[in-house]
């Protein structure tokens, strides 16, 4: 990506005419953009810190209000958690009996 593609999308972002964008963090480094809305996350592949980090994009004046999303995988999530080590627990069981 050329460096006047990318200041011609930013441009188009903070000026509306663009409503948002699917982009790596690579896109994202060194600009400066205050009010963005919407941040949203597709997986959880990274760490907390750095989450947060991507999290806090999100608008910068106190007087208006940002959402951020995470899209994360099942396995990610406690019940998951705990119905595989269920699975596991009971094949462990079932191969003891062999």
């Amino acid at each position: 990506m050329t460096g006047e593609y990318k200041d011609t999308e930013l441009i188009n972002l903070i000026s509306g005419e663009t409503w948002g964008y699917c982009t790596t963090d690579s896109f994202g480094m060194g600009m400066d953009v205050p009010d963005i809305m919407l941040i949203i996350q597709w997986r959880a592949m990274c760490k907390l810190t750095t989450l947060w980090q991507r999290f806090g994009c999100a608008v910068r004046d106190r007087s208006l209000q940002g959402t951020a999303l995470l899209f994360a995988e099942k396995e990610y999530f406690d019940d998951e958690r705990q119905a595989k080590a269920a699975r596991k627990k009971m094949r462990e069981t079932n191969q003891k009996r062999k």
